[in-house]
């Protein structure tokens, strides 16, 4: 009797304090024209609304003068991008893969890293270099879940924008990106031109929004190091799940507010927005150089898993949001694979095949399946990671090979 008695009090109270809830409080959402010149903290031009003409032209403009400084200082040396996909606690992959690469000693130093979601998390210590291996080692083999958020008790959820906090996270990005790291990213922006992009979604508008996080260290203020904490924060904010973060914005003199969330809900990966330099012609300014894109996609993609969905809202609701994501992130891989190759860029993609055999994770910061994944990644990096030049179902011939270079990396023999 007594789960029944627990099921009609708790119904009651649903009964009784709905038609008394309200959504928490807020102003008025930004319209989307407004995007690219409105004000955030202060700061302007620190951020591009790509479905708007004038985002594109403002990061085509920006990057631009980059490139221009770069050919007047040091003509023909060579461009490497780094693009660090979503994937959750599957970014242990990219930091192991990180690590190991450094140990192998060819690990470039990038000018430009661009980050989603759990992506978001490395790409400032990616972009900083291997001085940073060994904090994302700890970020990635020793997190568990309470050090991420909390969960809200079934009332407060109610009252709240999301089943969990997490503010136990922003503690953990604040911990790590102080006024001395904001100041070492604001050096590499301003005086080297390298480049450090993020990803969020503006769920307001359904636009994905590209940080630019080194002109935002660049002011240097107080309110600078708030905002790069926040996007990072928004950008590895699963919606529903994790709360959103609210940005503050100003245009004309009146005040809005964007809610912002994970950028994978936009682009699980990009290197930067496609139409950028060819229908423009700048893709001249990169002639001359050998150009390379990396994409490091935090992903399991050759794995025949399967398993027995229970049958509950939640679990079904949960797995189909993960082949969705899953799918899209497919889609984004290949849209940055076209992307490179009509700009002349060599493609390179990073991903988690069936040479990894760790069980499922048990819980959703998993640590010992972390640390195996990171294990895993360093490993192949140090020994000369075998990078895909396609993503993985564009040539079926080439995946097979290189599934079988794996297995002569990793000592075993191929199989035929």
């Amino acid at each position: 009797m007594r789960p029944r008695l627990s099921r009609a009090l708790l119904a009651l109270v649903f009964v009784c304090v709905l038609p008394a809830w309200k959504a928490l409080e807020r102003a008025p959402a930004l319209p989307p024209v407004y995007a690219n010149e409105a004000s955030i903290d202060g700061m302007t031009g620190v951020r591009y609304a790509t479905y708007q003409p004038s985002g594109i032209d403002a990061l085509l403009k920006d990057l631009e003068s980059s490139l221009r400084v770069m050919n007047r200082d040091s003509p023909g040396t060579p461009i490497n991008y780094l693009s660090i996909s979503g994937g959750g606690s599957r970014g242990a992959f990219g930091a192991g893969l990180l690590n190991g690469w450094t140990k192998n000693g060819t690990r470039p130093a990038f000018n430009m890293v661009t980050g989603v979601s759990t992506g978001a998390l490395i790409a400032p210590l990616a972009y900083l270099g291997h001085e940073y291996d060994a904090v994302l080692k700890q970020l990635y083999t020793n997190i568990t879940a309470d050090k991420v958020y909390r969960k809200r008790s079934y009332a407060s959820v109610l009252f709240s924008d999301g089943l969990s906090d997490t503010t136990p996270l922003y503690h953990m990005i604040s911990e790590h990106i102080t006024e001395a790291l904001l100041q070492k990213i604001a050096h590499e922006y301003t005086v080297n031109n390298r480049w450090l992009l993020i990803g969020t979604t503006n769920l307001d508008t359904g636009q994905p929004i590209i940080w630019n996080m080194g002109r935002i260290a660049a002011y240097g203020t107080p309110e600078a190091l708030t905002l790069f904490r926040n996007v990072m924060l928004a950008s590895a904010s699963l919606p529903g799940f994790f709360s959103p973060v609210m940005i503050d914005a100003v245009y004309q003199g009146k005040a809005y507010q964007e809610m912002h969330v994970d950028g994978g809900v936009s682009r699980q990966v990009f290197i930067y927005p496609a139409s950028l330099f060819h229908t423009t012609g700048a893709y001249k300014l990169l002639e001359g150089r050998k150009r390379e894109a990396y994409l490091i996609r935090n992903d399991i993609l050759e794995a025949d898993n399967f398993q027995t969905v229970e049958r509950k809202t939640l679990a079904i609701a949960n797995q189909a949001l993960t082949q969705f994501a899953h799918s899209h992130g497919d889609g984004d891989s290949f849209m940055a694979y076209l992307t490179a190759r009509q700009d002349g860029f060599g493609f390179n993609m990073a991903f988690v095949t069936e040479d990894f055999t760790h069980a499922a994770p048990k819980s959703r910061f998993d640590k010992d399946y972390m640390v195996s994944l990171f294990d895993y990644a360093e490993k192949l990096a140090e020994k000369g990671y075998p990078w895909s030049k396609v993503p993985p179902g564009l040539n079926e011939s080439l995946s097979t090979s290189l599934m079988k270079y794996r297995e002569v990396l990793n000592g075993n023999s191929p199989r035929k």
